[in-house]
């Protein structure tokens, strides 16, 4: 079993009446499983903490104690894991026990009945499918932290790459504006970089991102917006946005006149819930006049991420305005590295 750990092929057991927890541990160590009995829920919480590859639980255990910290732990199973959970239960036929089932789905997800009294061959089989779950489950892991682990390496790679440029850049480029720029953007991209590899799954956070590209500005730059996570394309985009609207506003626009603020806010739409809506503001400089001709600058604000429809340019007497919209596969889930939890 591609498990990680010595407990992860073990099988927990809780039944504290009768003789249901000690038959059940004989039949499954003379089928050559790994058992270990707990006298409650507590015990049971502590030892899948150190790993399982199933819990076998009564389900007169569940009706009697508290099932908070059982609860918690599936709950926060990370995200390859479902623990298979083979319930005992006794036989009737009464509307509650449908009520009791449903419950259980709530509570325990993966969950597999056995109705007691069982046979050997039965119990044995059942468990035997559900390590075959459980085992698909440790090889998603090792996939996912394949995955993490290449990614890492190929955004470290990519961090010396930006450093070698800007090395090759410095001894290359005279002083002047356009050095100042080009490298302006580099940082840009080397910070969105750092954020990448920071972050979860190899997403950066757009919070993050907005408060460390605008930091120096302190509270003249006002922040509202979910933390969503972008990819790391779409990262580097935002990035490069956020600085050129970041340098222009302090050449032109609010940043450059005492007293004027920029709002940098996103969200979405109940009608657009494919888009994440972006808009940067400037209240309080000079009036703004469109350039006469599209720069560098401008083309990048167009292009530096993937939009969903043609970015809005305001210039106004009241202040710059910039809108994009960015479609929402461009925008990376909020993930969680592969963590070593159960098993």
């Amino acid at each position: 079993m591609p498990g990680s750990g010595a407990h992860s092929e073990r099988i927990l057991i809780l039944a504290p009446h009768g003789r249901d927890a000690e038959v059940a541990s004989a039949l499954l160590t003379e089928a050559g499983r790994r058992t270990l009995i707990c006298r409650n829920l507590a015990e049971l919480s502590t030892q899948l903490e150190r790993g399982a590859a199933l819990a076998l639980i009564a389900e007169e255990a569940v009706a009697e104690d508290n099932i908070s910290s059982l609860s918690r732990w599936i709950a926060a199973q990370p995200a390859w894991s479902d623990l298979p959970i083979v319930l005992l239960t006794s036989h009737e036929d009464n509307p509650s026990r449908v009520d009791r089932a449903i419950r259980y789905q709530e509570i325990f997800g993966n969950v597999l009945y056995l109705e007691r009294p069982f046979h050997p061959t039965t119990l044995v089989n059942l468990v035997r499918s559900a390590i075959r779950s459980r085992q698909r489950q440790y090889e998603a892991r090792a996939t996912l932290e394949r995955y993490v682990l290449l990614a890492r390496e190929l955004q470290h790679r990519t961090k010396n790459l930006l450093a070698v440029i800007q090395s090759i850049a410095s001894a290359s480029l005279p002083s002047g504006p356009a050095r100042d720029t080009y490298f302006g953007r580099l940082q840009a991209l080397a910070v969105a970089q750092d954020l990448v590899m920071e972050g979860d799954g190899g997403a950066a956070s757009m919070m993050q991102l907005v408060e460390q590209s605008l930091t120096s500005f302190g509270a003249r730059v006002i922040i509202h917006g979910p933390d969503v996570y972008l990819s790391a394309i779409t990262a580097q985009g935002f990035a490069l946005v956020l600085h050129e609207l970041a340098t222009n506003a302090v050449k032109h626009g609010a940043l450059g006149a005492h007293g004027g603020t920029v709002t940098v806010e996103w969200y979405q739409k109940s009608a657009s819930p494919d888009v994440l809506f972006f808009c940067w503001r400037e209240t309080g400089g000079p009036p703004t006049v469109a350039p006469q001709r599209i720069g560098f600058g401008t083309k990048l604000l167009e292009i530096a991420v993937p939009t969903a429809e043609t970015p809005r340019f305001d210039y106004s007497a009241k202040g710059f305005v910039y809108e994009i919209a960015v479609v929402l596969d461009s925008i990376h889930p909020t993930l969680k590295l592969p963590t070593r939890g159960p098993g």
